[in-house]
């Protein structure tokens, strides 16, 4: 049982990335599961794990990913680029001690640097998030299809101690001690 055991395990170990576990989605890349760590699977294999319609899907989704995230950063920017001419343009009002075409200007600026904030955060926040979320769900599903077509019936061993109370009597401790072998299908 325990050479079959070992067996098992050094086959695991050996082979490509495809063959390690269930596939997941890591931002905008396709993973395989590898106990806890997410291995990312070179575009060469992906392309020969997938066919061409689901690989293609795959690069919109990471299109639409990258998108949505250049959207984000820049939605970012002009807010904060919109809040310095809004306190420019209110620095501008405030020390124009009487001269109407210096407040008159202010209050322009000030206007400017309203509408950056409301064109970063009010349209282009939204869509970069909106284009990432499509972007994400098309490569989880592609991923959710591969792992329901792909059933990797994976063959894992378990050896732990193990303490156990007992209820004797005569015993000092109340406890055993051993070693506990499990094998998952």
């Amino acid at each position: 049982m325990i050479m079959v055991a070992s067996l098992v395990a050094i086959a695991q170990e050996t082979g490509t990335v495809a063959e390690q576990g269930e596939m997941v989605r890591k931002r905008s890349k396709l993973c395989f599961l590898n106990g806890t760590e997410k291995v990312v699977i070179p575009e060469a294999e992906l392309m020969q794990l997938l066919d061409e319609e689901t690989y293609d899907s795959y690069g919109h989704g990471r299109r639409f990913f990258k998108v949505g995230t250049g959207l984000i950063c820049g939605g970012i920017g002009v807010t904060a680029a919109g809040v310095g001419v809004a306190a420019l343009g209110t620095h501008y009002m405030g020390t124009s001690e009487g001269n109407y075409d210096q407040k008159v200007m202010g209050s322009e600026v000030l206007v400017i640097g309203i509408g950056l904030c409301v064109y970063g955060s009010m349209m282009m926040l939204p869509a970069g998030f909106a284009f990432q979320g499509i972007g994400r769900g098309k490569i989880s599903r592609i991923a959710e299809e591969y792992n329901e077509n792909n059933q990797n019936t994976t063959v894992s061993y378990r050896l732990s101690p193990a303490v156990m109370p007992v209820n004797v009597p005569q015993s000092q401790g109340n406890m055993a001690y051993g070693m506990t072998f499990s094998v998952n299908f």
